[in-house]
């Protein structure tokens, strides 16, 4: 699977997101390798930022599949807060340029 860890320092993007290609994200629906691929990307990410023990689940990436439409891309940011720390990931979909936040 092909994942990009998104960096732009001109508009403050510092690789704190992945971006996915709907093609890619969905060759993880039937094969457990692909899939796993998925999974360690998201926890490399997360773990980069403070949460070694989380990744996208497999409830959660089907979660994330039924809103993806044929052309769009995940898109899978980290939010940090400061006092207390704490770091959690947001999920979007773009369909049609359009961004939906995904609840996972």
């Amino acid at each position: 699977m092909k994942v990009e860890f998104l960096v732009n320092q001109e508009i403050g993007v510092d690789g704190r997101q992945l971006f996915i290609q709907e093609s890619e994200f969905k060759k993880a629906k039937d094969d457990l390798e692909e899939y796993n691929s998925f999974a360690f990307a998201t926890n490399c990410l997360f773990s980069f930022y403070g949460a070694p023990d989380d990744y996208i689940s497999r409830d959660e990436y089907e979660t994330i599949l039924s809103a993806l439409e044929k052309g769009g891309a995940v898109i899978i940011s980290i939010v940090e807060e400061r006092y207390p720390r704490r770091i959690s990931p947001e999920v979007y979909v773009s369909n049609n340029n359009r961004l939906k936040k995904i609840v996972i």
